[in-house]
């Protein structure tokens, strides 16, 4: 299939909007989603699914590509309900898994090295992620907007903070790197 023939055929397609996710889904995590960093609390960061294995990988297809414009991505994404969710340093991407059409982006700009971002944390519909100057942000899951921001550490004083957060029930656990200040050598 040629490129305007698919970019027609996605036009057809329904157009998928950001989920909430339900809290059960990461005590017992449906096959066919990835809830959080690990996939579940186990930490095992393991799939039981088995339509991709040893006997077929060699005839998997690319069907679709998403232009992150120069981010780096090395986080895990999340998929809840058809929709992907991905991150780097100060941005964040809700992607419709199927089809891989942008159903928002959102962007901070902030101080710091971008030397990394491991990922998202999710509960219901509100996304949470860390920034270079060791921030913790919260954003609708559906608009990719702003629900609020908390300064975790002091960035001038060296903190920093690229991990995914983790929720369990209705907590939000994350931490900081940093305070480079007091490592001798450097």
């Amino acid at each position: 299939m040629d490129f305007a023939a698919a970019l027609c055929l996605s036009w057809l397609a329904p157009l998928a909007t950001a989920q909430e996710l339900d809290a059960g889904a990461l005590l017992k995590p449906a096959t066919d989603t990835w809830p959080s960093y690990n996939g579940d609390y186990s930490g095992r960061r393991f799939s039981t699914l088995d339509q991709i294995n040893a006997g077929n990988v060699n005839s998997l297809t690319l069907a679709w590509a998403f232009n992150t414009r120069g981010s780096a991505l090395k986080a895990t994404p999340l998929e809840v309900n058809g929709i992907l969710y991905f991150s780097a340093p100060d941005n964040v991407w809700a992607v419709d898994a199927r089809f891989g059409r942008m159903i928002w982006h959102y962007q901070r700009p902030s101080e710091g090295d971008k030397i990394g971002h491991r990922g998202l944390g999710m509960y219901k519909d509100w996304l949470y992620f860390t920034t270079p100057d060791a921030h913790l942000i919260c954003l609708d899951a559906k608009e990719g907007k702003v629900r609020w921001d908390v300064e975790l550490a002091d960035a001038k004083l060296g903190y920093f903070s690229t991990m995914a957060p983790l929720v369990i029930r209705d907590h939000v656990i994350t931490g900081v790197s940093g305070d480079m200040t007091d490592v001798r050598g450097i």
